[in-house]
């Protein structure tokens, strides 16, 4: 009873706060450290997370070396977004960061030991969950959302993000040729985060996996924590979450690449087969334009 309590109070918060995004929200925080674990994606590698309280924006700490989570300490967008700083990085932000967008945490450190951050199950729910049972905490300061007043795009007739005046909408594009994907199409208006949103795990084509894994790219991927398709076939044996899964992790990604902003926008969102380096070229001219570099 207490759980449904817990979810059903965060489930009117993230409402209040992103759907109707001209109210002024409150900077959040956790209320107690959070330790996580886990394998990560790319890397394949053992990997844990000391995530605490913090007044001063999310800032990611690895050996000693503090980056803070915002867009012009990102540094490749190569399927995922990584932050760094001189030497160090950061790969693979954008799940945690969406999970942080989920429940409008807008400051804590995240310390990790290891080069890219946890799998988990290839989506943000177990971020999510975890966050939850360590409690929110308000900070008692207004955060207000960037207003768009004019539209600003990046990518080109094929493939673009761009976002125009109004009030918060994403809505997001994509296509391939496997037909177990194909076209889809979803429209995130702010409601629902946490079960519409961050179960969508991350997927891919087996016909890549043997390029990527060249490449040192998705050694720690798997069925546990991927979803992966051969032409028709959905190669998992649990299926899919939502039969638009692949659009809507393209929505939770965004939504975490957004987060870098460390404010909500508002305007309308529209992303058509974009990726995470036009999602950062987009965010940089967020910046650039309404709260400078």
């Amino acid at each position: 009873m207490i759980q449904e309590q817990r979810f059903f109070v965060y489930y009117l918060t993230i409402r209040l706060q992103f759907n109707n995004l001209y109210n002024i929200m409150k900077r959040k925080t956790i209320l107690r450290p959070l330790h996580i674990k886990g394998l990560s994606l790319h890397k394949g590698e053992y990997v844990e997370l000391n995530i605490r309280p913090s007044e001063e924006g999310i800032v990611f700490i690895r050996e000693g070396t503090r980056i803070p989570a915002r867009p012009e300490n990102v540094v490749d967008t190569r399927l995922s977004t990584t932050l760094g700083k001189g030497k160090v990085c950061i790969s693979t932000v954008e799940h945690l960061m969406s999970a942080l967008y989920g429940l409008g945490i807008t400051d804590c450190e995240i310390e990790i030991k290891g080069e890219e951050l946890p799998s988990m199950d290839g989506s943000a729910l177990p971020f999510i969950k975890q966050l939850q049972q360590v409690g929110i905490k308000y900070l008692g300061q207004d955060i207000s959302p960037i207003p768009i007043k004019s539209p600003i795009i990046a990518g080109d007739s094929n493939s673009s993000v761009e976002i125009h005046p109004g009030l918060f909408s994403l809505s997001y594009k994509i296509a391939f040729e496997e037909p177990a994907i194909g076209s889809q199409e979803y429209v995130f208006e702010g409601n629902n985060y946490i079960e519409e949103i961050a179960p969508a795990r991350t997927f891919g084509r087996l016909c890549d996996v043997e390029m990527m894994r060249a490449q040192g790219l998705a050694i720690g991927g798997g069925l546990h924590n991927a979803v992966l398709v051969d032409r028709e076939d959905i190669l998992n044996p649990e299926g899919l979450r939502f039969k638009d899964e692949f659009v809507r992790h393209k929505v939770l990604d965004i939504l975490g690449d957004l987060w870098l902003l460390g404010s909500p926008v508002e305007g309308e969102i529209r992303a058509v087969k974009a990726n995470h380096r036009l999602h950062i070229e987009l965010i940089l001219k967020i910046k650039e334009i309404f709260c400078g570099i």
